[in-house]
């Protein structure tokens, strides 16, 4: 049995493409955004299940981390390029 639990508003910024999306959705399965929302985000794993999921299951295989690589530096650049900045 379910136990009861307060709700609180939340207010997103999301896309207007996903906005209606979602209304489609949301009126196909005959359930609220609100809810399809709730259910998402309950089955994202905590930081402690991550390591028993298929996540784990992809560590390595993008090879080992370069030693005296700067990560912040590199991401940086690379944000960087990507937005133009």
């Amino acid at each position: 049995m379910k136990s009861h639990c307060m709700t609180t508003k939340l207010t997103l910024s999301i896309d207007s493409d996903i906005i209606k999306k979602a209304k489609r959705i949301s009126h196909k399965r005959g359930v609220s955004i609100s809810r399809m929302v709730e259910q998402f985000l309950q089955n994202i794993p905590d930081n402690n299940a991550v390591a028993g999921s298929s996540v784990k299951k992809l560590r390595g295989i993008g090879g080992s981390p370069k030693a005296g690589l700067n990560w912040k530096k590199v991401k940086a650049e690379k944000l960087g390029k990507k937005y133009g900045v």
